[in-house]
């Protein structure tokens, strides 16, 4: 169920929208020390006054008890943290996770719904966005009613709207991943065509005429090109080279004759296995 919200009044951003920051922000500008910060306090601002969440304190636990009622009030210790920020609200009694990350020139906030699993994101920039930790709004956020539609519509309306990823592990269909072609794959009947742009061919195995690879070349061209070929071709005017089918004699290398393993064993019969 969508959260009850004042969309008219933050579509039109007339100055009664941030009636009430003034007195959220002395609450908490004594410890306020970073620009990221002044942007999670905006975002608390938007969620507790126009979406009526109620904030149940820090952390990342996942459990509501039935009677926390929450408080329009950021809790202590919300920004104890100087890399990421993870504050609880409550709202119908469903639980919500905001969740901020600090990285080296963006703040990356995430809405998680419980319930449904659903989750979104924005990323900002606090050095373009806040240009001073102190003072009213005008003076801490020049552009803050922009900064609010940006909240609306790609951190809070997604989760409510449900056109957001869910939080789990995207995999593909079998579909999607027969409309795939790895670039790793070689067909094996298409070697000694050009190459497709874009394509990988092991080394070592490049494209070769009739579709020969260089192992065994010698013995498979027909042409007689490389070293040795089982036929006697006019490419090739020295006799066929012989590969000899029987083993040496173990007794008398110089001499060819059968191998023990070639022989029949003892009492072979031909129809014994018929």
């Amino acid at each position: 169920m969508e959260p009850t919200t004042s969309r008219s009044a933050v579509e039109s951003l007339n100055s009664d929208f941030f009636y009430g920051w003034d007195l959220l922000y002395k609450t908490v500008d004594g410890i306020i020390d970073k620009k990221a910060d002044v942007l999670m306090v905006l975002a608390h601002f938007l969620l507790t006054k126009h979406y009526k969440f109620r904030c149940v304190g820090i952390g990342d636990d996942k459990t509501l008890p039935e009677d926390e009622s929450g408080s329009e009030l950021l809790p202590d210790h919300w920004n104890g943290d100087s890399s990421k920020y993870s504050l609880r609200y409550v709202h119908n009694k469903v639980l919500y996770l905001l969740l901020g990350h600090i990285t080296e020139d963006a703040l990356i906030v995430n809405l998680l719904d419980i319930n449904t699993k659903n989750v979104s994101n924005i990323c900002i920039t606090p050095e373009s966005l806040v240009a001073e930790v102190k003072g009213g709004i005008n003076k801490t956020m020049p552009t803050a009613t922009d900064i609010v539609e940006r909240f609306r519509k790609e951190l809070c309306d997604p989760v409510f709207t449900g056109n957001s990823r869910e939080a789990t592990t995207q995999t593909q269909t079998p579909a999607q991943e027969n409309q795939q072609t790895p670039a790793s794959i070689v067909d094996p009947l298409r070697i000694g065509e050009p190459r497709r742009p874009g394509s990988y061919m092991p080394h070592g195995f490049e494209p070769r005429p009739f579709g020969f690879p260089d192992i065994g070349r010698g013995d498979l061209d027909p042409l007689g090109r490389g070293s040795g070929n089982l036929f006697a071709f006019p490419a090739n005017p020295g006799l066929a080279r012989f590969d000899p089918f029987n083993p040496l004699n173990p007794r008398n290398p110089g001499t060819m004759g059968p191998s023990p393993d070639h022989m029949h064993p003892p009492n072979w019969n031909p129809d014994y296995y018929m």
